[in-house]
């Protein structure tokens, strides 16, 4: 059963998801005679290359935290523990943001395709922050896997009630 922890980690990834959606409403809005065409194919292509090095730097690093040191109480492990996994989800959602900032700044460059350069941007943001750094199960136990690594327990899956 999700924990008050979990929620409140999951309401903050979903905050940053929200607003990527909220943002392609402002491009919509904001563009003059926006249309809905295909920007060209170099720009889709920048943006699918751009994504998978942004899976593959959040693959390569963004799990990664100073493990906790053994010997360390419990619970002071335990608060630890949940402030890292914080500060890592927060490091990965950023990261996965980028796709969709600059996305949005290429929507006001552009000529033709404003809106779809967005949306095409903001998908593929939204599809890194849902693998990478939505509290899953999977990434709660990815992140507690580098906090133990130093042999301390940090109970991690634990404190949000991931079994």
């Amino acid at each position: 059963m999700p924990t008050p922890a979990l929620r409140s980690v999951q309401m903050l990834a979903l905050a940053f998801m929200s607003m990527i959606v909220v943002l392609g409403l402002v491009v919509y809005l904001s563009v003059p005679d926006a249309d809905l065409a295909l920007p060209s194919t170099y720009v889709i292509g920048g943006q699918v290359v751009a994504g998978v090095v942004i899976a593959l730097i959040l693959s390569a690093i963004g799990f990664r935290v100073a493990p906790v040191t053994p010997g360390t109480d419990p619970e002071k492990a335990k608060g630890e523990a949940l402030q890292k996994h914080q500060m890592s989800m927060i490091l990965r959602l950023v990261l996965s943001e980028v796709v969709a900032l600059v996305s949005l700044a290429l929507a006001f460059v552009f000529t033709e395709g404003q809106v779809m350069t967005y949306v095409i941007g903001g998908a593929i943001s939204l599809a890194l922050m849902a693998f990478f750094a939505y509290p899953s199960a999977g990434n709660i136990r990815r992140v507690e896997a580098s906090l133990d690594s130093a042999g301390a327990q940090s109970r991690l899956a634990e404190a949000f009630g991931v079994l």
